[in-house]
């Protein structure tokens, strides 16, 4: 049925069935626009058509709609059953459907101001993805794998976090071995952030693996911080909490945060606290709202992990848990404060609530 209807409609159906089994109008009417690109590359044919002319091709598209092969609902357009779009792919030779694919994500990038790219962004690496295999040269590699990482983050903002994981998984396969030499700061961003795209989809053996490789093949401490924390998180929910803060205690080492272990005597703790309480108590209002904000980036990270441990600690070893919050509250008046000093803060006005020795 679909090659009794006119050449352009056919066309049209091809393209909808590399794009799915649905598409807005506006993306569809683009490509179709642009028909003529993307059949002489792949074709080999060359033709000329106005602009009159390819809106007459899309029109087409209403055949479709009355033999009940398309259905057209607001602005989409949608193929009735997936046997017909199944039927419509078939159309394209085998050998020839990555290039569709790769055409159609190059043409909507190409015909969409960078400031609207985030609109159609999924659709276009889906399309470009799905013609990876016909990428030949690196920088169009490198460009690819650049806007994977761009959806996998456009994705996690959405919450989307299968979706994020599927778009940097994308990114990562594209790599050449030698990738951690000669693309040391992509590399690096995508696995941290596929990462923590597996650690909020539960796949925490997964995190563990990348967690590995990132630590193996980071450059600088600094560079290793994001997987260490989706690491020790991971390990956290897994219920493995003394290998959390025992890697949170490293870390904290190599930031020159050092948590005493085994930890001193009670009443050490005890005259800390207390002259960490007189400290704060001698300070108003208007001093501690003017109090400088925290800058240096090894105590900035620091405070990210000793956050953690006040979790971890209060489950697993509450010995260690008011150590922990005297030594934010110290970072706190020595560096400034930053997000995590309102944890630390909260946590001590617990401490002075439930126990009475402190």
């Amino acid at each position: 049925l679909i090659l009794q209807l006119p050449r352009g409609c056919q066309y049209g159906m091809k393209v909808l069935a590399c794009m799915g089994s649905k598409c807005n109008e506006s993306t569809l009417r683009l490509i179709m626009a642009e028909g003529k690109e993307l059949e002489e590359k792949i074709d080999g044919t060359k033709s000329e058509r106005s602009v009159a002319e390819a809106n007459h091709q899309f029109l087409m598209l209403d055949f479709a709609v009355n033999e009940g092969l398309l259905k057209k609902e607001g602005s989409d357009y949608m193929v009735a059953h997936d046997q017909i779009r199944q039927s419509a792919y078939s159309l394209i030779p085998e050998k020839e459907r990555g290039r569709w694919h790769r055409e159609i994500g190059r043409l909507i990038l190409k015909s969409i101001p960078e400031n609207q790219v985030d609109d159609v962004l999924f659709i276009a690496v889906n399309q470009l993805n799905r013609g990876e295999i016909h990428l030949e040269e690196e920088d169009h590699r490198l460009d690819l794998q650049k806007l994977n990482l761009r959806a996998g983050k456009k994705a996690m903002s959405l919450a989307a976090f299968s979706i994020a994981a599927s778009y940097l998984k994308a990114g990562l396969d594209m790599f050449l071995d030698n990738h951690w030499e000669h693309h040391y700061d992509l590399s690096i961003e995508l696995y941290s952030l596929y990462a923590e795209a597996e650690y909020s989809n539960c796949h925490f053996q997964e995190v563990g693996r990348v967690a590995g490789i990132v630590l193996k093949a980071g450059k600088s401490f600094e560079d290793k911080h994001r997987v260490y924390a989706t690491l020790i998180k991971a390990l956290g929910v897994e219920n493995r909490i003394e290998d959390a803060i025992e890697i949170s205690f490293c870390v904290l080492s190599q930031l020159g945060v050092h948590c005493p272990s085994p930890l001193p005597d009670k009443s050490i703790i005890m005259n800390d606290w207390m002259e960490m309480k007189i400290t704060f108590e001698k300070k108003s209002d208007t001093e501690f709202l003017n109090y400088k904000e925290m800058t240096n980036n090894n105590m900035m990270a620091a405070m990210k992990f000793l956050h953690l441990l006040i979790l971890y600690t209060f489950l697993s070893k509450q010995e260690y848990f008011p150590t922990i919050i005297i030594q934010m509250l110290k970072l706190t008046l020595h560096h400034g404060v930053c997000k995590e000093s309102c944890v630390a803060l909260a946590s001590c006005s617990y401490l002075l609530c439930e126990f009475q020795d402190f």
